[in-house]
Parts: structure tokens; C-alpha cells; sequence
């Protein structure tokens, strides 16, 4: 089973992906406490993309694919903001409270695989829970 969910840029729509991609795990066996971790390296990797930029070239849209893999459950999300580089002490005060970097470490602590690359003038990223 695999599926895919565009979304628009914006952070209402946060709350539907994850129930949409956490209802994809449970339907491919993932257990309860791992659909949970599921939903929230969802709404970490939604942050990146949703704290209103807009990367240069973005599209208007983010794209999550799911669904079962020979690795597990895997969740890929495309069209995400480029992490912020501050370009002075103020914007580095104020980026520390919404560092995606800090929202990857955490999904990375949740899942069983994770990466991120860029993907011409935004960035995807990757992670996995096992099934069953």
C-alpha cells in the first residue's frame, strides 16, 4: 500500500496529515505507541515547511508519499523549506525557538531511519518505523 497527500503550504493542515498518515500506519500494522511517533515526526517535518517562508521557487504545496516498504512504514515528504541561516545575533535569537534542525533531531529520535536532501530549491525528508 502506498499513498500520497498534497497539502497546501499552511499550517492548518498539519493536524489532517497527520491523522491521514497516522491512519496509514495503523492500517499497515504499525503498532499504537510507534503510530503516535508516526504523528509526531509528521507535524516536525510539516513545521519545517509551514513557519510561513516560503523557499524561493517553492511550490505552494507539500506532498507527503506513505505507505509500506521493504524497510517499514516510510514517510517522505517533499517541498520543504530550506532550514533558515540567521544573518544576524537578533534573527539567530529568534530562530533558535523554531530551528528545524532541533524538530529533526527529534524525528530521528522517534523513527528507525531518517534523512533529508535537498530537492532542487526545497528539501525532502525521509524516515521509516518498522511494521508489526
Amino acid at each position: 500500500m502506498r499513498a500520497e497527500l498534497r497539502i497546501p503550504r499552511d499550517p492548518a493542515f498539519v493536524g489532517l496529515a497527520r491523522l491521514v498518515v497516522a491512519h496509514g500506519a495503523r492500517l499497515a500494522g504499525v503498532a499504537q505507541d510507534r503510530v503516535e511517533d508516526v504523528k509526531i515526526a509528521v507535524a516536525e517535518a510539516l513545521a519545517v515547511a509551514t513557519v510561513g517562508r516560503g523557499a524561493e521557487g517553492a511550490t505552494d504545496h507539500i506532498t507527503l508519499h506513505f505507505g509500506v516498504t521493504d524497510a517499514g512504514f516510510e514517510v517522505t515528504v517533499v517541498g520543504l523549506d530550506e532550514p533558515v541561516v540567521a544573518a544576524d545575533a537578533e534573527d539567530s535569537m529568534r530562530l533558535d525557538l523554531l530551528d528545524p534542525k532541533l524538530g529533526f533531531t527529534l524525528i530521528e529520535g522517534l523513527t528507525d531511519e531518517f534523512g533529508f536532501e535537498p530537492d532542487g530549491d526545497t528539501m525532502r525528508v525521509r524516515f521509516v518505523v518498522g511494521v508489526g
